[in-house]
């Protein structure tokens, strides 16, 4: 994050709360940002050109093929887990309505 934020580790803890910082962790369980999303970008154009030139009964390639290192892709139940986890986590931030 601090590369993103252009400046040294330490300067972005000093210049930000650990309860920002816990907010942009889990920001970024939900949307990744910087290298993961770029890498998932290139993923994008390579599985196209791919699709573009395989064979009629070959499978479909997906962007995840042309990344290695990708562990399996979260399932909805998981997004859907890492939701209600957002929302629990800032849920003391949410003013309710005592009507």
């Amino acid at each position: 994050m601090a590369l993103a934020l252009g400046m040294p580790v330490r300067e972005m803890l000093d210049r930000m709360g650990s309860d920002e910082f816990s907010e942009w962790l889990a920001f970024y369980q939900l949307e990744p940002f910087g290298d993961y999303r770029a890498d998932y970008r290139s993923g994008v154009v390579a599985s196209t050109f791919a699709n573009a030139h395989r064979a009629k009964d070959a499978s479909p390639f997906r962007p995840e093929d042309f990344m290695p290192f990708m562990e399996k892709q979260a399932t909805t139940q998981d997004v859907g887990l890492n939701v209600a986890r957002f929302k629990a986590m800032f849920a003391h931030k949410v003013k309710k309505n005592n009507g």
